[in-house]
């Protein structure tokens, strides 16, 4: 029999204390201790679930700079860097990426298992909780078809395999075949307009927590990744409601300390902490290059820039400063998609428009200048970039990277060492673009069909 507890990353489930173990205490036959609806409320609430953006997604970016990476590299994260095949040779342990999502989604699973049964509680407040399960099990989703499957191509979707689509809670079930990006993205839409109805109208209170804006802007971002662009903004739209909420303007506030938390930013949608929210980032010399001097991003989040001129490696540092980056959805990504979906609707005047509603945000006050352009190649590059500078660091570049790449838009990227020595080169239409299945789980399942 195969076994499943890989597949979820129950390793270190099951052997690591953390905030909400008492709520997750894993007993014969997959059930749990969750008990009433209060104890499902808190635990959604849980650091698990709240942190499920990987910081390591940065790391397969071509925007990160490693000057003194090991030679030969050991470490997962250095392992990473490289686009090492493998990340970890150790099939004991649960694996970067795949382990975090699987075992959220399994969290996600004892909840929408359990709600129906729970006691002291409301028939509204089940439906709203077993919505925000199926929300969360659709984010998570969303990261791993982007990860281990290819990009989402139209032709080739019902074909090209993607990962398990896991339901149950039972850890003695076989694991089931890896199911085809088709059925992916099916089921995260599936899920998605599932939970809408049950959704509150706001999560103004709890950015971390699902409402019906935080449902529309991961469908748009589901979309987007699809290529169904005005979907995506139609989705978009709906996230950001006929009173968008406000984009936090830079030019009001002394420094990325006066960012409020991320539970109650306005400009959130559906909050997500990364998995080291602390950890910094050393950019590369040619990503600081397209920041404008004037653009108050570089005062906020990157240290040590001196004169603008960048003229070594490894000095400037990303450090959001307590400004902790959002891994989830937010009002500045469903913008970044409409203006993406309206220059590839032939509508670049928004497209423009989006972009410098943004822009005039981060741009000094007195040396900002709307963009203006009539050209729909450039305008559409002016969205990749803005893309690029507003989204840093936030995971979103791997992915963006893949698109491009689909797109034949995607140049060679290179690993340098000290010495400026090209170490690694992942070149256009590489095999790397999509992650191989770990180690780990194929030890457990050894039939799982590997990627090409």
């Amino acid at each position: 029999m195969k076994h499943k507890w890989i597949i979820w990353g129950l390793a270190g489930l099951l052997t690591t204390a953390t905030s909400c173990q008492k709520y997750l205490d894993i007993v014969p036959k997959g059930k749990t201790i969750l008990t009433n609806v209060s104890d499902y409320d808190l635990f959604l609430n849980s650091q698990d679930l709240t942190s499920s953006g990987a910081r390591e997604l940065n790391l397969l970016a071509d925007d990160v700079d490693q000057p003194a990476i090991p030679q030969p590299a050991v470490l997962p994260a250095d392992l990473v860097y490289l686009w090492a095949e493998q990340f970890s040779n150790d099939t004991k342990v649960p694996p970067l990426f795949w382990g975090k999502h699987y075992a959220n989604i399994y969290r996600y699973n004892a909840v929408l298992k359990g709600i129906s049964n729970a006691g002291n509680g409301t028939a509204r407040d089940k439906e709203r909780i077993r919505a925000e399960a199926l929300l969360g099990r659709a984010f998570e989703y969303l990261y791993l078809v982007n990860l281990y499957a290819k990009p989402y191509n139209a032709a080739t979707a019902a074909k090209d395999l993607a990962v398990p689509f896991m339901e149950s809670i039972d850890i003695s079930d076989n694991t089931p075949p890896r199911s085809t990006v088709a059925v992916i993205y099916e089921h995260i839409i599936q899920d998605i307009n599932a939970a809408i109805p049950g959704l509150p109208a706001s999560n103004a209170g709890n950015r971390f927590r699902g409402a019906v804006p935080a449902a529309y802007s991961v469908l748009a971002r589901a979309y987007l990744y699809m290529g169904l662009y005005e979907e995506a903004a139609k989705n978009a739209r709906l996230a950001l409601g006929d009173t968008p909420p406000v984009i936090l303007d830079y030019n009001t506030i002394p420094n990325a300390k006066a960012i409020p938390g991320m539970a109650i930013r306005t400009y959130e949608l559906y909050a997500r902490y990364s998995t080291s929210a602390a950890t910094k980032e050393y950019p590369t010399i040619e990503f600081l290059k397209l920041f404008d001097v004037n653009d108050l991003r570089l005062k906020f989040y990157y240290e040590n820039t001196g004169d603008y001129t960048y003229p070594k490696r490894g000095v400037v540092t990303y450090n959001p400063s307590g400004a902790v980056p959002n891994f989830g959805t937010s009002v500045e990504e469903m913008k970044l998609i409409l203006a993406e979906a309206a220059v590839r609707g032939g509508r670049l005047q928004e497209a423009l428009d989006q972009l410098n509603d943004i822009r005039k945000c981060r741009i000094k006050k007195d040396a900002y200048q709307p963009l203006v352009s009539s050209d729909a190649a450039q305008v559409l590059d002016l969205v990749w970039k803005e893309r690029r500078l507003e989204l840093a660091y936030r995971g979103f570049r791997w992915i963006d990277m893949r698109r491009l790449d689909a797109a034949n838009s995607m140049q060679t990227v290179n690993r340098y060492a000290d010495a400026g020595k090209v170490i690694v080169t992942l070149p256009p239409h590489a095999a790397r673009y999509t992650l191989q299945i770990p180690l780990s789980v194929l030890s457990f399942n050894p039939d799982m069909p590997r990627n090409d």
